[in-house]
């Protein structure tokens, strides 16, 4: 009798195991904006959105294909995202404010955690690979692997260090990216099976430079501009542009990169007063591997 009741016990645990370690977290649609406005949760989980705002709030979203009823002030929706990939969150009462929520695979159960300090970084930059091993034990043996993104458009794989854990079953790796990169921390549990951690990928945009070569009579100013990654530029555009009183970015010149290494000269004449110059090299521009590169900001008076 104990027996039946104990793989009785069992079987219903094997039922509800998979949603009882389902989290939900929370966002608010405040009068402005939702908040947080980007959310990562893993298959399985749940977001509750909060009516925080004085007036009736309805969050949908087309990609997630949900609606919810018509929230008035205080009132509450909850979703299940069963499914990864990136949703778009938007309101049918409010023009103009969209949130997101990215939802990713879980680590296989006994596999190494593994997080990275930056999401995307500039070439050049390196980057933290932190993680633990579920034994929490020291001198495991975990390897760095990394698939890079070529040109061509294929992946490229490799492990590219080896470390091992700490006496609390923590590790770290530093790595340079040269593009974007995904990486999984492989874990020797035993002499014959090895645990893979969940992928987590880093983007990386191009090192744009910008300087201010000398200043010419009419408000103009001769500018330098260069950029720089894995891949060649020459021929690539780039553009100059110029910040508004209102916040926008407006172009005021297309720039033909000449090569990787020496910066392109080129004569650009401002408005009166204040002006605050950038470089931008958009996506289609930075090539496959690489997100859109902006320059610092200048500060000039004319």
């Amino acid at each position: 009798m104990r027996k039946l009741i104990l793989l009785s016990f069992l079987a219903a645990f094997l039922l509800v195991a998979p949603s009882a370690f389902a989290a939900t977290k929370t966002v608010s649609i405040t009068n402005s904006a939702f908040v947080p406005n980007a959310v990562t949760i893993e298959e399985g989980d749940s977001i509750t959105w909060t009516n925080s705002d004085s007036r009736n709030r309805q969050p949908i979203s087309q990609d997630a294909a949900f609606a919810s009823p018509i929230l008035k002030p205080g009132e509450t929706y909850t979703f299940r995202f069963t499914k990864d990939g990136k949703y778009t969150v938007t309101d049918a009462l409010v023009r103009n404010q969209r949130g997101t929520v990215t939802v990713t695979k879980p680590a296989p159960l006994g596999s190494p955690s593994l997080d990275a300090s930056k999401q995307t970084l500039i070439f050049g930059g390196s980057l933290a690979l932190t993680g633990k091993v579920p034994t929490s034990s020291a001198g495991e043996k975990v390897t760095l692997r990394a698939e890079v993104l070529t040109p061509a458009g294929t992946r490229q794989a490799s492990a590219v260090s080896e470390v091992s854990t700490s006496i609390d079953g923590t590790f770290r790796f530093t790595h340079t990216p040269t593009a974007q990169t995904t990486y999984t921390a492989v874990w020797q549990s035993t002499p014959a099976t090895t645990q893979t951690s969940a992928p987590v990928t880093v983007t990386v945009a191009p090192r744009i430079g910008l300087g201010v070569v000398r200043k010419l009579s009419g408000r103009r100013v001769v500018f330098s501009t260069k950029a720089t990654s894995a891949t060649s530029y020459a021929g690539r555009s780039v553009y100059i542009q110029r910040r508004t009183s209102f916040g926008q970015w407006i172009t005021l010149k297309r720039v033909i990169v000449s090569s990787n290494t020496l910066a392109t000269q080129t004569t650009v004449r401002l408005p009166k007063g204040l002006s605050r110059i950038r470089v931008l090299m958009p996506k289609a521009q930075a090539g496959i591997g690489y997100v859109a590169g902006v320059s610092r900001t200048l500060l000039l008076v004319r």
